[in-house]
């Protein structure tokens, strides 16, 4: 398989999880990954959506499986990373791309099932997620890699989302601790930090003029006063488990336009 590049895939023996994988970011990262030649297992909770795209992914040639599942069941995702493991005969990266958004809540508004909520899918799931993928990537003796999706809103005071804002900004220090526990394995692990970006979701609430209005002015503004685009943040996960990025690990690499400096 060859990328629309021409040249040779370089993921083409690997084999990838990535949660939230059935649209927006998620969406293009699997398209990333899957055009680089890798196998791609696609978690997301939306089946409907799931199945479509995956079909539309095997229509191409790329190597994909759908997996529906709730990331709120902790304590069936080991069960459910030993499964694809064992699907394909082995697990090379992990890309933690699901998140709950609490909405518009202030710190005085947010209630403590809201928070439990969002903090379990944004911060606990991909805890349990890279402690069992890591695992089989030791087991198998083989070096892996690990991103996690965070967001600018982890680095700068946004007001109405506490719980967002927090699980992110935990998520930012958790991709550190495990690069510090897992390097010695010859696993990285890093994350990119979207900002203002054209997804699905985003579109339906603001709609196309009113992301770029969040990109030019007002607390989420950035420096190219422009939205991001999925595939703008897909590209930086994809480089991150190529081996051009060998040497990156424990960093986090904000894809927000410089609304983060």
């Amino acid at each position: 398989m060859a990328t629309s590049l021409g040249r040779a895939a370089q993921l083409s023996q690997q084999v990838a999880i990535v949660t939230g994988g059935a649209s927006g970011i998620g969406g293009e990262i699997v398209r990333a990954l899957c055009t680089e030649g890798a196998s791609v297992a696609i978690i997301d909770r939306d089946e409907a959506a799931l199945r479509t795209f995956a079909q539309k992914l095997r229509a191409v040639g790329h190597r994909c499986s759908e997996h529906v599942f709730d990331l709120s069941r902790h304590q069936d995702i080991p069960e459910l990373v030993v499964a694809i493991d064992a699907h394909y005969g082995r697990l090379d990266i992990l890309v933690n791309c699901a998140a709950l958004i609490d909405g518009e809540r202030t710190l005085l508004d947010i209630d403590s099932d809201t928070w439990d909520r969002v903090h379990a899918v944004n911060l606990k799931a991909p805890l349990l997620l890279m402690q069992a993928a890591a695992r089989l990537m030791i087991n198998g003796g083989r070096a892996g890699r690990i991103i996690n999706v965070t967001s600018s809103s982890a680095f700068r005071a946004q007001m109405s989302f506490p719980a967002y804002g927090s699980s992110k900004a935990g998520l930012t220090q958790l991709t550190r601790s495990a690069a510090a526990d897992l390097g010695p394995y010859g696993i990285n692990v890093n994350c990119v930090a979207p900002g203002v970006t054209v997804t699905p979701m985003l579109q339906k609430i603001v709609g196309l003029k009113g992301a770029q209005e969040l990109s030019e002015t007002g607390p989420l503004a950035n420096l190219l006063r422009r939205p991001s685009q999925p595939e703008d943040v897909a590209q930086v996960v994809s480089f991150l488990c190529l081996p051009a990025s060998r040497q990156i690990t424990g960093q986090t690499i904000h894809t927000s336009a410089g609304a983060v400096v």
